[in-house]
């Protein structure tokens, strides 16, 4: 049996591979297990001073959670099981962001859901030419995870809440400039990076590949003349009355979006939570009310089986209430 997870110490580095192809390194407990106990080994490990992670898979980084073996929890009522699948993902992102030595996460094609929680919470953070980053979770009945609100929430002005609710692709100097990588380097020179840091200091290899990229100001001023509002009716109001071209690709996307998630998506953002363990304890609550929800299955249904991205999201009023309802729950990080 393959392991989900390849290593190789060269130099001073720790190189850990995702190695789940098949699955585009989803995140399930198996893989999450076996990222842990190597990281726990290289803890003690005087030889490795430097962790980098990144991917066997020349199409991904890692996708997120395993959302088909999610779904089929589901669909025979172990919600429990279900939730434990983001739980560990979730264990897993505050442990990288907790480590004790440098590591360097590698974004090499898609990354998305819980693989944007373990790339870009790396305490390095390193977008190729073919990263493909979203968080497009309210597109399948849920809201973006995995912290993500966090890095959302200091994106600058109203960029962060913008990406959250259309679910936008973003591709590397986006993402440097919404604040989820520091560095940028072409996917040829990968290796290279990877035989300087072998043998040379950390810091001064990764100088040379460090970003500074910020939005036009006026692009700033427009996207918070849109998304600067009281509600998400507001927000789409204004999508349909914008002439701004980017507006009405907005408006489209946001369209297919389940309306439960996109109010759920605006309240997470709108409480502006500053501590990481707070958001994941925060993603925790908010997913397990979601997934209980007919619109996630009819999401996974209308995305990843049979891809016709046609959902028939329900149509029950939205009730204040209720949207509080989803962000109180016994759920926690850790137990």
């Amino acid at each position: 049996m393959n392991r989900l997870i390849t290593t190789q110490k060269r130099g001073k580095l720790g190189i850990l591979t995702l190695n789940r192809p098949k699955f585009l390194n989803a995140i399930n407990a198996a893989l999450q297990q076996e990222i842990i106990s190597q990281l726990e080994l290289w803890k003690t490990d005087r030889q490795v001073q430097e962790i980098v992670i990144n991917s066997s898979h020349a199409k991904a980084f890692c996708a997120g959670g395993d959302i088909r073996e999610i779904a089929s929890f589901v669909k025979v009522g172990q919600y429990e099981q279900a939730v434990d699948v983001f739980l560990h993902n979730y264990q897993l992102v505050h442990y990288v962001s907790n480590y004790p030595k440098p590591v360097i996460s590698i974004m090499d094609g898609i990354t998305m859901g819980g693989g944007v929680g373990l790339g870009c919470f790396s305490s390095h953070r390193i977008v190729t030419g073919r990263a493909v980053l979203a968080m497009p979770e309210v597109m399948i009945g849920l809201s973006p995870d995995a912290g993500s609100n966090l890095l959302f929430s200091k994106a600058p002005g109203y960029t962060g809440l913008r990406m959250m609710l259309t679910g936008k692709r973003f591709h590397a100097e986006e993402a440097i400039k919404l604040g989820f990588a520091d560095y940028m380097v072409s996917s040829s020179m990968v290796d290279y990076v990877l035989t300087q840091l072998e043998k040379r200091d950390m810091n001064d290899v990764l100088s040379f590949l460090k970003r500074e990229k910020e939005y036009d100001s006026s692009f700033l001023q427009e996207v918070e003349s849109v998304y600067n509002a009281p509600d998400v009716k507001t927000i789409i109001s204004n999508l349909k009355q914008s002439n701004f071209l980017w507006a009405k690709e907005d408006l489209k996307e946001i369209s297919q979006a389940c309306p439960f998630s996109l109010h759920i998506t605006y309240k997470a953002w709108q409480n502006k939570l500053s501590d990481l363990g707070e958001v994941l304890e925060q993603d925790l609550s908010v997913i397990s009310h979601l997934v209980m929800r007919s619109d996630f299955m009819e999401g996974v249904r209308a995305s990843v089986i049979d891809k016709d991205r046609s959902p028939k999201w329900s149509n029950a009023p939205i009730i204040p209430k209720i949207i509080d309802t989803c962000f109180v729950s016994s759920y926690k990080l850790y137990s």
